[in-house]
Protein backbone atom coordinates (compact mmCIF):
# COMPACT_ATOMS: atom_id res chain seq x y z
CA UNK A 1 0.00 0.00 0.00
CA UNK A 2 1.16 3.03 -0.80
CA UNK A 3 1.25 5.96 2.19
CA UNK A 4 -1.03 8.11 0.24
CA UNK A 5 -3.27 5.76 0.41
CA UNK A 6 -3.42 5.24 4.55
CA UNK A 7 -5.32 7.92 5.47
CA UNK A 8 -8.04 7.61 3.16
CA UNK A 9 -8.00 3.58 4.14
CA UNK A 10 -7.91 4.74 8.22
CA UNK A 11 -10.63 7.53 7.10
CA UNK A 12 -13.40 4.28 5.60
CA UNK A 13 -12.56 2.12 9.41
CA UNK A 14 -13.44 4.82 11.21
CA UNK A 15 -16.46 5.50 9.53
CA UNK A 16 -17.30 1.52 9.87
CA UNK A 17 -16.25 1.75 13.36
CA UNK A 18 -19.05 4.31 13.99
CA UNK A 19 -21.87 2.82 11.55
CA UNK A 20 -20.74 -0.53 13.38
CA UNK A 21 -22.16 1.73 16.50
CA UNK A 22 -18.59 0.81 18.62
CA UNK A 23 -18.94 4.41 20.53
CA UNK A 24 -22.40 4.03 21.17
CA UNK A 25 -24.17 1.94 24.43
CA UNK A 26 -27.74 2.21 22.05
CA UNK A 27 -26.49 0.15 19.04
CA UNK A 28 -26.53 -3.09 21.25
CA UNK A 29 -30.25 -2.20 21.85
CA UNK A 30 -29.09 -3.04 25.74
CA UNK A 31 -27.29 -0.37 28.58
CA UNK A 32 -24.20 -2.70 27.68
CA UNK A 33 -21.38 -0.72 26.31
CA UNK A 34 -19.39 -2.59 23.50
CA UNK A 35 -16.75 -4.04 25.30
CA UNK A 36 -19.60 -5.89 28.19
CA UNK A 37 -21.32 -7.05 25.11
CA UNK A 38 -17.87 -8.77 23.92
CA UNK A 39 -17.62 -10.18 27.24
CA UNK A 40 -20.83 -11.66 27.39
CA UNK A 41 -20.26 -12.99 23.83
CA UNK A 42 -16.94 -14.90 25.00
CA UNK A 43 -18.37 -16.37 28.07
CA UNK A 44 -21.62 -17.96 26.31
CA UNK A 45 -18.75 -20.02 24.89
CA UNK A 46 -16.76 -20.86 27.99
CA UNK A 47 -16.34 -19.94 31.43
CA UNK A 48 -12.84 -17.57 31.46
CA UNK A 49 -10.79 -15.92 33.84
CA UNK A 50 -9.57 -12.20 33.53
CA UNK A 51 -6.24 -12.09 31.74
CA UNK A 52 -7.63 -14.86 29.35
CA UNK A 53 -10.66 -12.73 28.41
CA UNK A 54 -8.14 -9.36 28.40
CA UNK A 55 -5.92 -11.37 25.70
CA UNK A 56 -9.32 -12.25 23.84
CA UNK A 57 -10.84 -8.93 23.79
CA UNK A 58 -7.17 -6.81 23.17
CA UNK A 59 -7.93 -4.67 26.37
CA UNK A 60 -5.90 -3.92 29.24
CA UNK A 61 -5.99 -6.27 32.30
CA UNK A 62 -7.01 -3.34 34.39
CA UNK A 63 -10.06 -1.96 32.01
CA UNK A 64 -11.46 -5.91 32.04
CA UNK A 65 -11.21 -6.31 35.79
CA UNK A 66 -13.24 -2.59 36.25
CA UNK A 67 -15.76 -3.81 33.48
CA UNK A 68 -15.69 -7.12 34.92
CA UNK A 69 -16.93 -5.94 38.51
CA UNK A 70 -19.98 -4.10 36.91
CA UNK A 71 -20.86 -6.71 35.01
CA UNK A 72 -20.97 -8.38 38.21
CA UNK A 73 -22.54 -5.72 40.05
CA UNK A 74 -25.95 -5.82 37.41
CA UNK A 75 -26.40 -9.48 38.28
CA UNK A 76 -25.14 -10.64 34.53
CA UNK A 77 -21.65 -12.69 35.93
CA UNK A 78 -21.22 -15.07 38.46
CA UNK A 79 -17.36 -15.35 40.14
CA UNK A 80 -15.92 -18.91 40.78
CA UNK A 81 -12.64 -19.13 42.81
CA UNK A 82 -10.13 -21.85 42.51
CA UNK A 83 -10.18 -24.13 45.58
CA UNK A 84 -6.50 -24.43 45.39
CA UNK A 85 -5.63 -20.96 44.75
CA UNK A 86 -7.71 -18.31 46.34
CA UNK A 87 -6.98 -15.15 44.08
CA UNK A 88 -7.42 -17.37 40.45
CA UNK A 89 -11.30 -16.98 39.50
CA UNK A 90 -13.14 -17.53 36.69
CA UNK A 91 -16.31 -16.05 35.36
CA UNK A 92 -19.46 -17.14 33.93
CA UNK A 93 -22.98 -16.10 32.60
CA UNK A 94 -25.54 -15.90 35.31
CA UNK A 95 -29.00 -16.30 33.84
CA UNK A 96 -29.74 -12.89 34.09
CA UNK A 97 -26.70 -12.61 31.77
CA UNK A 98 -27.76 -15.55 29.61
CA UNK A 99 -31.36 -13.47 28.65
CA UNK A 100 -29.46 -10.03 28.46
CA UNK A 101 -27.24 -11.49 26.06
CA UNK A 102 -29.80 -13.44 24.05
CA UNK A 103 -31.84 -10.16 23.86
CA UNK A 104 -28.39 -8.58 22.17
CA UNK A 105 -27.90 -11.53 19.83
CA UNK A 106 -31.23 -10.53 18.25
CA UNK A 107 -30.91 -7.24 17.77
CA UNK A 108 -27.44 -7.74 16.74
CA UNK A 109 -28.64 -10.00 13.88
CA UNK A 110 -31.91 -7.61 12.80
CA UNK A 111 -28.81 -4.77 12.50
CA UNK A 112 -26.98 -7.29 10.42
CA UNK A 113 -29.52 -9.11 8.28
CA UNK A 114 -30.90 -5.08 7.48
CA UNK A 115 -27.07 -3.96 6.19
CA UNK A 116 -26.98 -6.86 4.27
CA UNK A 117 -30.46 -6.72 2.95
CA UNK A 118 -29.62 -5.03 -0.25
CA UNK A 119 -26.44 -6.93 -1.04
CA UNK A 120 -26.59 -9.89 -3.52
CA UNK A 121 -25.13 -12.86 -2.31
CA UNK A 122 -22.36 -12.88 -3.84
CA UNK A 123 -21.09 -9.65 -2.19
CA UNK A 124 -22.28 -10.85 1.11
CA UNK A 125 -19.86 -13.72 0.28
CA UNK A 126 -17.02 -11.19 -0.95
CA UNK A 127 -17.37 -8.96 2.52
CA UNK A 128 -17.17 -12.40 4.77
CA UNK A 129 -14.13 -13.21 2.79
CA UNK A 130 -12.79 -9.31 3.19
CA UNK A 131 -13.81 -8.95 6.40
CA UNK A 132 -12.15 -12.17 7.63
CA UNK A 133 -8.70 -11.64 5.74
CA UNK A 134 -8.44 -8.09 7.12
CA UNK A 135 -9.50 -8.83 10.66
CA UNK A 136 -6.08 -11.71 10.00
CA UNK A 137 -3.82 -8.97 9.15
CA UNK A 138 -5.01 -6.66 12.29
CA UNK A 139 -4.40 -9.88 14.25
CA UNK A 140 -0.83 -10.04 12.65
CA UNK A 141 0.31 -5.95 13.25
CA UNK A 142 -0.68 -6.65 16.80
CA UNK A 143 1.49 -9.90 17.09
CA UNK A 144 4.45 -8.30 15.40
CA UNK A 145 4.01 -5.02 17.32
CA UNK A 146 3.71 -7.12 20.33
CA UNK A 147 6.92 -8.53 19.47
CA UNK A 148 8.69 -5.51 18.73
CA UNK A 149 9.52 -6.99 15.12
CA UNK A 150 11.58 -4.31 13.07
CA UNK A 151 12.30 -4.66 9.46
CA UNK A 152 16.14 -3.65 8.85
CA UNK A 153 19.20 -3.73 6.38
CA UNK A 154 21.17 -6.29 7.22
CA UNK A 155 24.65 -5.22 8.63
CA UNK A 156 27.75 -7.37 9.81
CA UNK A 157 26.88 -8.38 13.09
CA UNK A 158 23.73 -10.18 11.22
CA UNK A 159 26.08 -12.75 9.31
CA UNK A 160 26.18 -15.23 11.49
CA UNK A 161 22.49 -15.27 12.65
CA UNK A 162 20.78 -14.96 9.42
CA UNK A 163 22.81 -17.84 8.03
CA UNK A 164 22.31 -20.30 11.11
CA UNK A 165 18.89 -19.17 10.57
CA UNK A 166 18.51 -20.47 6.81
CA UNK A 167 20.36 -23.76 7.82
CA UNK A 168 18.03 -24.33 10.34
CA UNK A 169 14.75 -23.77 8.39
CA UNK A 170 16.29 -26.37 5.72
CA UNK A 171 17.11 -28.80 7.77
CA UNK A 172 13.15 -28.02 9.25
CA UNK A 173 11.92 -28.91 6.45
CA UNK A 174 14.12 -31.95 5.53
CA UNK A 175 15.24 -30.37 2.00
CA UNK A 176 19.54 -29.87 3.70
CA UNK A 177 20.33 -33.18 1.85
CA UNK A 178 19.36 -31.09 -2.16
CA UNK A 179 22.82 -29.95 -3.69
CA UNK A 180 21.77 -26.69 -5.88
CA UNK A 181 20.21 -24.40 -3.63
CA UNK A 182 20.71 -21.64 -1.88
CA UNK A 183 21.96 -23.84 0.96
CA UNK A 184 25.52 -23.95 -0.72
CA UNK A 185 26.08 -20.18 -1.79
CA UNK A 186 29.51 -19.44 -1.00
CA UNK A 187 28.02 -16.20 0.29
CA UNK A 188 25.90 -17.50 2.91
CA UNK A 189 28.10 -16.56 5.86
CA UNK A 190 28.62 -13.40 4.60
CA UNK A 191 25.57 -11.95 3.27
CA UNK A 192 25.92 -7.99 4.08
CA UNK A 193 28.94 -7.84 2.25
CA UNK A 194 27.74 -9.96 -0.82
CA UNK A 195 24.64 -7.80 -0.50
CA UNK A 196 26.46 -4.53 -0.51
CA UNK A 197 26.75 -4.06 -4.89
CA UNK A 198 24.44 -2.05 -7.23
CA UNK A 199 20.90 -3.46 -7.22
CA UNK A 200 21.10 -5.83 -4.61
CA UNK A 201 19.87 -4.99 -0.56
CA UNK A 202 19.31 -7.39 1.88
CA UNK A 203 16.73 -7.48 4.93
CA UNK A 204 16.57 -8.36 8.68
CA UNK A 205 13.54 -9.14 10.79
CA UNK A 206 14.51 -8.43 14.55
CA UNK A 207 12.26 -9.19 17.63
CA UNK A 208 13.87 -8.33 20.96
CA UNK A 209 17.47 -8.16 19.90
CA UNK A 210 16.71 -12.10 17.95
CA UNK A 211 17.14 -11.94 13.87
CA UNK A 212 13.86 -13.86 12.73
CA UNK A 213 14.41 -13.28 9.30
CA UNK A 214 15.59 -12.13 6.56
CA UNK A 215 15.24 -12.09 2.56
CA UNK A 216 16.77 -9.79 -0.10
CA UNK A 217 16.75 -8.76 -4.16
CA UNK A 218 19.84 -9.02 -6.90
CA UNK A 219 19.91 -8.47 -10.33
CA UNK A 220 18.97 -11.63 -12.17
CA UNK A 221 22.40 -12.03 -14.46
CA UNK A 222 21.52 -12.06 -18.20
CA UNK A 223 18.00 -10.09 -17.61
CA UNK A 224 17.68 -6.25 -17.83
CA UNK A 225 15.19 -4.57 -15.30
CA UNK A 226 14.82 -8.12 -13.77
CA UNK A 227 15.88 -8.62 -9.81
CA UNK A 228 15.63 -11.84 -8.05
CA UNK A 229 14.02 -12.39 -4.89
CA UNK A 230 16.44 -14.55 -3.10
CA UNK A 231 16.50 -16.36 0.27
CA UNK A 232 13.42 -15.37 2.18
CA UNK A 233 13.67 -17.88 4.97
CA UNK A 234 12.14 -16.91 8.64
CA UNK A 235 12.27 -18.76 11.81
CA UNK A 236 9.43 -21.59 12.87
CA UNK A 237 9.08 -19.24 15.97
CA UNK A 238 7.77 -16.40 13.90
CA UNK A 239 5.33 -18.77 11.50
CA UNK A 240 1.22 -17.61 11.32
CA UNK A 241 2.36 -13.86 12.35
CA UNK A 242 2.16 -12.77 8.30
CA UNK A 243 6.15 -11.70 8.59
CA UNK A 244 6.49 -13.49 5.06
CA UNK A 245 3.68 -11.41 3.55
CA UNK A 246 5.25 -8.10 5.03
CA UNK A 247 8.35 -8.83 3.62
CA UNK A 248 7.53 -9.92 -0.03
CA UNK A 249 5.25 -6.60 -0.22
CA UNK A 250 7.84 -4.50 1.26
CA UNK A 251 10.88 -6.32 -1.42
CA UNK A 252 8.22 -5.45 -3.99
CA UNK A 253 7.67 -1.60 -2.98
CA UNK A 254 11.61 -1.64 -3.27
CA UNK A 255 12.54 -3.34 -6.37
CA UNK A 256 9.56 -1.04 -8.19
CA UNK A 257 11.59 1.91 -6.56
CA UNK A 258 15.03 0.56 -7.04
CA UNK A 259 13.98 0.56 -11.11
CA UNK A 260 13.18 -2.91 -11.92
CA UNK A 261 10.49 -3.53 -13.66
CA UNK A 262 9.88 -7.60 -12.84
CA UNK A 263 10.62 -10.24 -9.95
CA UNK A 264 11.48 -13.70 -10.42
CA UNK A 265 12.25 -16.08 -8.24
CA UNK A 266 13.15 -19.87 -8.21
CA UNK A 267 11.53 -22.61 -5.29
CA UNK A 268 11.13 -25.90 -4.47
CA UNK A 269 8.00 -27.82 -5.25
CA UNK A 270 8.58 -29.36 -1.06
CA UNK A 271 7.86 -25.72 0.51
CA UNK A 272 3.78 -25.31 -0.76
CA UNK A 273 3.13 -23.02 1.31
CA UNK A 274 6.14 -20.31 -0.28
CA UNK A 275 4.61 -20.96 -3.26
CA UNK A 276 0.74 -20.53 -2.45
CA UNK A 277 1.86 -17.25 -0.91
CA UNK A 278 3.76 -16.40 -3.85
CA UNK A 279 0.74 -16.76 -5.81
CA UNK A 280 -1.22 -14.30 -4.01
CA UNK A 281 0.94 -11.90 -4.21
CA UNK A 282 0.79 -11.94 -8.33
CA UNK A 283 4.11 -13.96 -9.04
CA UNK A 284 2.90 -16.57 -12.46
CA UNK A 285 4.71 -19.71 -13.15
CA UNK A 286 7.28 -19.87 -15.91
CA UNK A 287 8.07 -22.50 -17.82
CA UNK A 288 11.70 -22.44 -17.83
CA UNK A 289 13.77 -20.52 -16.12
CA UNK A 290 15.38 -17.26 -16.32
CA UNK A 291 19.43 -16.70 -15.94
CA UNK A 292 21.70 -18.27 -14.57
CA UNK A 293 21.02 -18.24 -10.51
CA UNK A 294 22.91 -21.66 -10.45
CA UNK A 295 20.31 -23.77 -8.45
CA UNK A 296 19.23 -26.18 -10.84
CA UNK A 297 17.47 -28.72 -7.96
CA UNK A 298 14.79 -25.56 -7.24
CA UNK A 299 12.04 -26.85 -9.54
CA UNK A 300 9.08 -23.45 -9.47
CA UNK A 301 10.25 -20.91 -11.52
CA UNK A 302 8.08 -17.30 -11.24
CA UNK A 303 8.12 -13.99 -12.35
CA UNK A 304 5.94 -11.09 -10.86
CA UNK A 305 5.80 -7.83 -13.32
CA UNK A 306 5.96 -4.59 -10.92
Amino acid sequence: MKKNEVRPFRSALREMVRELGMLSRKSSGTELSPLQSHILIELNSKPSGATELATKLCVEKASMSRTLRTLIEAGYLLREYDGQDGRASTFRLSDSGKQRLLYLEENADRFTEEALASSSDQEVQEFLKTIMQFSGSLRNARRQREAGMTLRPIEPRDNAAIAELIRNSFRENKIDHLEGVSLHDPELDHLSEAYNKPGARYWVVESMGKIVGGGGIAPLAGEDGICEMQKLFFSSDVKGMGMGRRMISFIMTQAAAMGYQSCYLETLDELKDAVRLYEIFGFRHLAKRLGDTGHNSCGICMLKKL
